[in-house]
């Protein structure tokens, strides 16, 4: 199940995790935060776990974190199965935050890749409410399928470095949009096609229509 909103007002419960295999560079992390107010409170959420570095990390900001850990949640995992209001009523359940809450900065990881179009547009909708003209998001992608993903979990080191463990248990099938945000550069190391950085608003997220 989703992990409680952590505020960092106070000392967060640390997720118990395997040790860091690599680190990955990545200027994205640096230019995101050059389009948010760093000086004024931020509201962060986090799709994955909440890794020591990444608590660190954000400790030096004014801030509020919520992470919501969806990659092994059933309903996720057998989105095939499900029907669109089916899969909007799972995210909705896990993405529930105090009232009047606006996120500002959102990572996304590569958990968006694995969500099917219906899925996609479910996610959206339960996330819609909470975002605002000024919400920025931070995730990964690939360029076509022949591509696989690592099945790995990321944290924040600073805002050139990123952290990857080893995720346990079965990785998800990636799935193929037909309308991709805009790709900003390329790693590799990791085998992505590309790193997305994403602009949100009220009116349009992520939907693939």
């Amino acid at each position: 199940m989703s992990e409680a909103a952590l505020q960092l007002d106070h000392a967060p419960r640390r997720a118990r995790v395997g040790p860091v295999s690599s680190r990955l560079p990545s200027k994205l992390l640096g230019s995101l935060f050059k389009l948010v107010d760093i000086n004024h409170r931020l509201t962060v959420l986090e799709i994955g776990t909440a890794l020591p570095e990444t608590v660190d990390f954000f400790a030096q900001f004014k801030c509020r974190l919520h992470f919501v850990d969806l990659f092994d949640e059933p309903f996720v995992r057998e989105q095939a199965g499900l029907s669109e209001a089916e899969l909007r009523h799972g995210f909705e359940e896990q993405l529930r935050f105090p009232p009047g809450t606006r996120l500002d900065l959102c990572l996304f990881w590569d958990f968006l890749s694995y969500l099917d179009d219906p899925a996609l547009r479910a996610f959206n909708s339960a996330l819609r409410p909470w975002v605002h003209g000024g919400t920025r998001a931070h995730g990964f992608g690939v360029h076509h399928l022949a591509i696989r993903l690592n099945h790995v979990r990321y944290g924040v080191v600073d805002q050139e470095t990123l952290s990857l463990r080893e995720r346990r248990g079965e990785q998800q099938r990636e799935q193929e949009h037909d309308h991709s945000p805009a790709t900003h550069g390329s790693s590799p190391q990791t085998g992505f096609g590309g790193q997305r950085q994403h602009g949100l608003s009220p009116g349009r997220c992520l939907n693939p229509d």
